[in-house]
């Protein structure tokens, strides 16, 4: 079983990990079938400088799929044992899709605009 969250706006994958509209939460079983879906919110404001990461943990996510997202965000997501997957667009539905058609980037795209947090 793994739990997924994806930054969400407008049921899109939102460009901006930290800046979205609520994350949706995604629950599959083993043979990667949707068993549950919830919303959980979002604080809109700089992942790195939140608590989001270890929100998120507690939630029991193991994979964030994200559009873009800053190394500091990144940094506090694998700190908490979040696996990080980007380049994600579309649907939520495509996201899901194309995560379990292993159809990502592991070269992931960096946020670099103004973020001041590395760590």
């Amino acid at each position: 079983m793994n739990i997924i969250a994806i930054p969400t706006k407008d049921n899109k994958v939102d460009d901006h990990f930290g800046h979205c509209d609520f994350f949706t939460i995604i629950q599959v079983d083993s043979s990667k079938r949707v068993v549950s879906r919830t919303n959980m919110e979002s604080s809109k404001t700089c992942g790195c400088k939140t608590n989001l990461a270890e929100d998120l943990a507690k939630a029991g996510v193991s994979i964030l799929l994200a559009g873009g997202i800053g190394q500091g965000a990144i940094n506090k997501l694998k700190g908490q044992n979040i696996q990080v997957l980007a380049g994600f667009k579309g649907s939520v539905e495509e996201a899901i899709e194309n995560w379990k058609n292993n159809n990502f980037f592991l070269d992931i795209p960096i946020c670099t605009d103004h973020h001041d947090c590395e760590n």
